[in-house]
């Protein structure tokens, strides 16, 4: 090599560090940034829906083997909704007396949450709820009859 030529190599190593530091220190900024959510697809926090889980699972299935659950209203817009829910049997009969519990989330946070008590008007139980964004919701409904307990998520979209 003459004296001429230069070796660029340390300047390729440096520059590689200092990158790789950036992208560490850009890494930990957007992590503050944008917090982790809790999970809440059971109305409970993840540490309760741990402990529980083979209890929920096994109160569900009961459930299910006694009772049919839906959701009616599909179609969410920005503003006023009314959430509509039928509840019945496995002859076809509405079930009477069931207390159902909606929570309204969107997937990526808890800060809109919207936590309603569902009212039965004889045939369907409903709640009205105010949606403040477009986009995605999940609706997770709790429908429990004495010792049965049935969790059901839907994920619907503004229009």
């Amino acid at each position: 090599m003459s004296k001429n030529e230069k070796n660029y190599w340390p300047h390729f190593i440096i520059g590689l560090v200092l990158f790789t530091v950036g992208m560490g220190v850009w890494t930990v900024m957007t992590a503050i940034n944008n917090p982790v959510e809790m999970d809440n697809s059971y109305m409970r926090n993840y540490h309760q829906v741990d402990a529980d889980i083979n209890m929920i699972i096994a109160k569900g299935k009961a459930f299910d083997k006694r009772y049919d659950l839906e959701l009616l209203s599909k179609n969410l817009k920005e503003g006023e909704n009314t959430l509509v829910i039928s509840i019945k049997d496995k002859n076809g009969n509405v079930v009477k007396g069931m207390k159902v519990d909606i929570l309204v989330t969107r997937p990526e946070t808890t800060k809109l949450d919207k936590n309603l008590k569902a009212v039965f008007d004889g045939e369907y139980y409903k709640a009205k709820v105010v949606l403040d964004k477009k986009g995605r919701w999940n609706i997770i409904i709790r429908a429990t009859m004495g010792e049965l307990e049935k969790f059901k998520t839907y994920k619907l979209h503004t229009s």
